[in-house]
């Protein structure tokens, strides 16, 4: 799923979750407006049109179209309220102001922005002042002081909630973007696992940890077995599509407290913590897993791994590579295996002044 599924997806759950809200709101509209029979009527279609928005966000239609009803309809009951409050609250029974619809105004500019691009949603708030304005200019001098102070502040209030709007908006994009920039500074395009550079730090980190509170940690270095014929035999195409369902595979083995990234091309790393015996068990089941999973292809996919512990005094490069060196034991010796540290590897490791 795209970032742009994503967002709309976000997008459609919130919208689940206020238009009930928003319904509730206006059927209380509904009763309050007791004997005004314009308003009833108003607050009645509306109320109709954001029930069959939520019925056709649940059937899963283009989200742009229950928008656009959604917008249109909040258009409508502005330009609506306000010749009510013009012609029928104002100039027939002398009221002093505009009516309570105003509060609903900032709403539907924030609507605009966040359905239209924002050159449109700023466009579309100009269209709607403008059309709030002309009712009111023929009538102008019928108008009491506090019947236009009302109007004028209105209109101002309208054009500083598109300002604010606008900038919020701008705001809003440069920092998802910058997030966006930071994000992929760490995370593989392909896969979403961290990339090398996270892992980096990663290691860094554990290493330092481990040093200090006398914590064990284990990394898993695991390549997938002759990828280069798979690419050639399903296409770069599908391999790229197994790449990434070796990601969710791997991901569904994991513990909370375990660290997975994708290392280089066909290749990846997890970091664990505990001691060796349980890394290898970890690291077999994701051998069995990729193993036996159905990539939708006729070529066989397997990897081979390498486990090796964190000891006193290492380095990310010393894990590492003594992880490196099992995974090609694993690949000399067969493929489609696991090699970890055995107690005889760790007591010579043990024995070599890592401090060289």
């Amino acid at each position: 799923m795209s970032a742009e599924q994503r967002f709309n997806e976000l997008k459609r759950r919130v919208y689940l979750f206020i238009l009930p809200t928003i319904a509730a709101a206006f059927t209380l509209n509904i009763l309050i407006a007791g004997e005004i029979l314009l308003m009833q009527i108003i607050h009645s279609v509306l109320l109709i049109g954001i029930v069959a928005c939520w019925v056709l966000l649940w059937t899963r239609v283009p989200l742009i179209v229950p928008e656009l009803i959604i917008l249109t309809s909040s258009l409508v009951y502005l330009l609506a309220a306000i010749l009510s409050s013009l012609f029928v609250d104002m100039l027939a029974e002398g009221e002093p102001g505009l009516g309570d619809f105003i509060l609903y105004m900032p709403l539907t500019l924030i609507l605009g922005f966040l359905i239209l691009e924002r050159k449109q949603a700023v466009i579309a708030c100009f269209t709607l002042l403008l059309f709030l304005i002309a009712p009111a200019v023929p009538v102008w001098g019928s108008l009491s002081r506090s019947q236009t102070d009302s109007l004028i502040t209105l209109y101002v209030s309208l054009f500083m909630y598109t300002f604010l709007s606008f900038l919020l908006h701008i705001l809003y994009r440069r920092r998802a973007d910058q997030r966006a920039i930071a994000r992929f500074a760490y995370i593989d395009a392909l896969t979403w696992a961290a990339n090398r550079h996270r892992v980096d730090g990663w290691l860094t980190e554990k290493v330092e940890q481990a040093d200090r509170d006398g914590t064990e940690f284990a990394v898993i270095l695991f390549d997938l077995d002759h990828f280069k014929k798979v690419n050639e035999g399903c296409g770069y195409k599908k391999g790229d599509d197994i790449i990434r369902q070796i990601a969710d595979l791997v991901r569904t083995e994991l513990g909370a407290g375990d660290l997975f990234g994708r290392w280089e091309d066909e290749e990846f790393v997890v970091i664990t913590d505990g001691e060796v015996p349980h890394a290898m068990e970890l690291a077999e089941r994701l051998r069995a897993a990729i193993g036996t999973h159905d990539f939708g292809t006729a070529c066989k996919v397997t990897a081979s791994f390498g486990v090796a512990g964190e000891l006193p005094g290492d380095t990310p490069e010393r894990l590492l590579n003594r992880a490196d060196e099992r995974m090609y034991h694993s690949k000399r010796t067969g493929r489609n295996r696991v090699t970890g540290e055995t107690a005889e590897d760790l007591k010579k490791t043990k024995n070599i002044d890592v401090s060289i």
